[in-house]
């Protein structure tokens, strides 16, 4: 016989479920999905409270009681598992997601009213193994499928849905045949198994909050990272982004590649279009030739605000001639394509030229050499009257 009691370890996980609530409400973040994620995690830790009642319950009250209060917990599992897939991307409809989640707690809620205890003791162990075995099915999927590296967080809470998956089954398995009596705790395993069963329980909200927490942290630090490294005024890389994804563009070139140009992109007179419209049609100005740029550019160019109103593109070469083509191409649409700014009778169309400056990365040499080849390429772009190309040769 198991010597844990099950009461003191529900009264565990209802005290582990106010302390991870408190975790979680330490989280703060603009991101839509991680704010779904956490109200869900916040309701669901709230409804596993319940176990705190269930543990401090007189035995002679304690079948009522946890009648009503396993179908609660029943639905702070299920929104745990909802969270868990909010947290990973996967958006689930809200009246899919309600009707799971409350119907998993009203079906024990009033079953322990209608059934027997034998059925009612099956209908418990139905309901939370589908629980386990869903939420383990769906994080392993979201994981196995994933092409970016995954936290180990992710793969603690696929191992913990894993752990009780197991549990329940043979918890299913085992009430499937017993013929009583059923304890009134409604946590019917073998002997072998109760005490592991009823420390997992202890444990589950305040495990899972810890694993939460660390995945979201890590998330949001993440983020705070990507934003550092992108420019604010058009959302494209910033210089220091540029050194950082210029450093894995090169290392990913096949030996026996052409290499990568760099071109050097400046914007012609564009002091005088703050000068003479102000600062936000210059920021117009930059966003839209940002946009052009984008819009003319192969997927595995890289794209980056270089400073003011210079740009830089990293171009791996399929064929000799690339930069020379990309950079005129480039030249030519952000010519054919003047900025509207501004609206409504304010509005102004500015007509805006660049000129580039290309040079070519050496293996052997660092990516600030190519980067200031290039600018001084651009220089002679300028000198030579903007709206021009000027480049080095490839070296094959």
């Amino acid at each position: 016989m198991s010597v844990i009691d099950v009461y003191t370890c529900y009264a565990l996980a209802g005290a582990g479920s106010l302390i991870g609530l408190g975790l979680i409400m330490l989280v703060r973040t603009e991101h839509p999905r991680i704010r779904r994620a956490l109200l869900l995690y916040r309701v669901a830790f709230v409804c596993l409270s319940a176990f705190l009642v269930v543990g401090i319950t007189p035995p002679e009250h304690m079948r009522e009681v946890w009648r009503h209060g396993v179908g609660v917990c029943a639905t702070g599992v299920t929104l745990l598992a909802w969270g868990f897939r909010e947290l990973n991307g996967e958006r689930t409809p809200l009246a899919v997601g309600l009707l799971v989640s409350v119907g998993s707690g009203c079906l024990l809620w009033f079953g322990g009213g209608v059934l027997s205890p034998q059925l009612y003791q099956l209908l418990v162990a139905v309901v939370l193994a589908g629980i386990a075995v869903g939420t383990l099915l769906d994080q392993g999927r979201v994981l196995l499928r994933s092409q970016e590296p995954r936290l180990s967080g992710e793969w603690a809470l696929l191992f913990t849905a894993l752990l009780f998956s197991l549990d329940w089954l043979i918890i299913l398995v085992y009430s499937w045949g017993h013929a009583g009596p059923y304890p009134p705790h409604l946590l019917l395993a073998p002997d072998w198994l109760m005490g592991p069963s009823a420390m997992g329980i202890a444990l589950l909200p305040l495990s899972v909050a810890a694993i939460v927490f660390a995945i979201i942290n890590n998330r949001l630090y993440q983020q705070l990272h990507q934003r550092s490294l992108s420019d604010d005024l058009t959302g494209i890389l910033s210089r220091r982004g540029l050194r950082e994804h210029g450093q894995q563009l090169l290392a990913r070139q096949p030996a026996n590649s052409l290499g990568v140009a760099l071109l050097m992109i400046d914007i012609d007179h564009f002091k005088s279009i703050n000068d003479r419209h102000g600062h936000l049609v210059g920021d117009e100005v930059l966003r839209h030739v940002t946009q052009v740029l984008s819009d003319h550019l192969r997927d595995d160019a890289l794209l980056a605000r270089y400073g003011g109103e210079e740009f830089t593109v990293m171009l791996p070469l399929r064929a000799a001639e690339d930069a020379q083509v990309v950079a005129e191409r480039l030249r030519q649409v952000v010519e054919a394509h003047p900025c509207q700014a501004g609206a409504g009778p304010s509005s102004v169309t500015i007509g805006v030229t660049i000129s580039v400056g290309v040079a070519f990365h050496h293996r052997t040499r660092p990516l600030e050499d190519a980067l200031s080849r290039a600018d001084a390429r651009l220089y002679e772009a300028k000198q030579g009257g903007r709206n021009r190309v000027s480049s080095e040769r490839l070296m094959v």
